[in-house]
């Protein structure tokens, strides 16, 4: 199954290749073809394809809510930081906190933290996780540019960007 699916996405992209360029062609496809092999071989181990094609047709769905959740996220974020910062007293509380992740991917656990580091006054300082490969569970150092209730913080990541991440990823 792991064959398959890398060839396949190999020949999309080639197709990818030829409308985005506009030359069609058997040599521009196969132009595509032989850069995208190019491109994805340094990350050949992040796409282990070991889902069927079934639970992969399943979850696009899943990826766009996760896709609407990430720029609901960035969107809402932004105002946010916009608000402390034209305010006449600058109020901010920075602080790091530690978050307990679950994910089992390194591709999850790579796109969970991207996504908090991508959400303005947010950053992953650290990460502590015991398979090297970047499998969770393990723990992210967040730092935040304002913190009241570290709890809080934590739930929000979990409930608004951790669980759809998980859903469309795992």
């Amino acid at each position: 199954m792991i064959r398959p699916m890398k060839y396949a996405i190999y020949i999309l992209l080639g197709f990818i290749w030829i409308l985005i360029s506009g030359g069609f062609s058997i040599g521009n496809y196969l132009v595509g073809v032989f850069f995208s092999y190019l491109i994805l071989y340094p990350f050949k181990d992040l796409f282990t394809f070991t889902d069927s094609a079934g639970d992969i047709v399943r979850k696009i769905p899943k990826k766009f809510v996760y896709l609407y959740v990430l720029i609901r996220e960035i969107v809402k974020s932004n105002f946010y930081m916009a608000y402390k910062i034209l305010q006449p007293k600058l109020d901010i509380r920075p602080g790091i906190i530690a978050y307990p992740f679950t994910t089992s991917r390194s591709v999850s656990t790579t796109l969970l933290a991207n996504t908090i580091s991508l959400t303005p006054g947010t950053l992953i300082v650290d990460v502590h996780v015991k398979n090297p490969t970047l499998k969770g569970p393990g723990i992210y150092y967040v730092h935040s540019i304002y913190i009241e209730s570290p709890k809080a913080i934590r739930d929000s990541i979990r409930d608004d960007i951790e669980q759809p991440v998980l859903e469309a990823f795992e």
